[in-house]
């Protein structure tokens, strides 16, 4: 959270002792300034006035930009009158507020099952899938290994450094996800991949209940194409798809490459984790979610669906991934 100092309307500090730790290139701090803000008078009625940084949906012209933020997201204002950047994303990332959403589905598959509401915690995660350009800098850098070579992975082609890297285990993922941004991020929880594609409507597909997906939506294998990948035989650079974006804004949660989350695998969802749920315990498959490329069938684009893979599988250019964050 970010609280600005304020000045009275001769313009003297409110408090002249101020400690900060805000917003840097490395992440989002917090501030505190002078007495709690909360005694200010008319803070709560919706307009910011001379000693408040803001007030409701009043931030004085403030964004995450214009407080020297190096990202983009939702600023907002606190119940004592003081600016918050807990939205503020990290480049690259999208925030997701905290709250419930129906997690599951009974129309296809029991390992949809049971149907629940779930609450999460406030997170970020990756606008879009790893791209290779991204995951070649933590190979370049002793933090990953390559992943495999051949049999349409895009590992070594030339001209798909935009391409979502494809052809990694479930472990060089979460070795990613752990370097990057100095270890601040992670795989995203089987549970917070679901909200950021579904929302908290309980959506079918991340745009809604139609259309049915095409590559209009999603890079996906469209017969009437005659190829895999919408006509090209291969990924897209990442983000080609934006009609197919979710609620958040998410990009590619449908096709592209399938995506490996945090969780190992069980064939239902243990009812009683319905808080931050993490899956079970121990496993032998880690779960995957979205579909590809090479996918042709709609229920597989579904937010709800799921499938499971061991966590050493790389499949012929179709295992991908995204990071997610926790937000100070």
């Amino acid at each position: 959270m970010l609280a600005l100092a304020c000045r009275t309307d001769d313009g003297s500090a409110v408090d002249s002792s101020t400690t900060i730790d805000g917003p840097t290139a490395e992440g989002t701090g917090s501030a505190s300034v002078g007495d709690d803000t909360s005694s200010i008078p008319g803070c709560g009625n919706g307009v910011a006035e001379a000693a408040e940084a803001c007030d409701g949906l009043d931030l004085r012209g403030a964004t995450c930009e214009s407080l020297g933020h190096p990202s983009v997201g939702a600023l907002g204002c606190t119940e004592a009158c003081e600016l918050d950047n807990t939205g503020c994303a990290p480049p690259g990332m999208v925030y997701v507020e905290e709250g419930t959403f129906t997690m599951g589905s009974v129309d296809i598959s029991p390992n949809e099952e049971p149907v629940r509401e779930v609450y999460l915690d406030r997170y970020w995660i990756d606008r879009t899938e790893v791209t290779m350009a991204a995951y070649t800098a933590c190979v370049d850098a002793g933090a990953c290994t390559e992943p495999t070579a051949g049999d349409e992975c895009n590992w070594g082609v030339a001209g798909r450094e935009d391409h979502p890297v494809s052809c990694v285990t479930w472990f060089q993922a979460e070795a990613y996800c752990g370097w990057v941004d100095g270890g601040a991020r992670r795989l995203p929880t089987e549970a917070e991949w679901e909200k950021a594609a579904r929302g908290t409507d309980g959506r079918t597909y991340p745009w809604g209940e139609a259309p049915a997906p095409t590559c209009s939506h999603v890079v996906m294998y469209e017969e009437a194409l005659g190829e895999r990948g919408c006509g090209m035989g291969s990924t897209w650079p990442v983000g080609s798809k934006p009609m197919g974006a979710s609620p958040y804004g998410v990009l590619d949660l449908p096709g592209s490459v399938w995506e490996w989350v945090a969780d190992w695998f069980a064939f239902s969802y243990d009812p009683t984790q319905t808080v931050n749920p993490t899956g079970p315990t121990e496993g032998t498959s880690r779960v995957v979610r979205g579909g590809s490329w090479e996918t042709n069938g709609g229920s597989t684009f579904r937010t709800s669906d799921r499938d499971a893979w061991g966590p050493d599988v790389t499949y012929q250019g179709v295992m991908g991934f995204r990071c997610a964050g926790t937000p100070p």
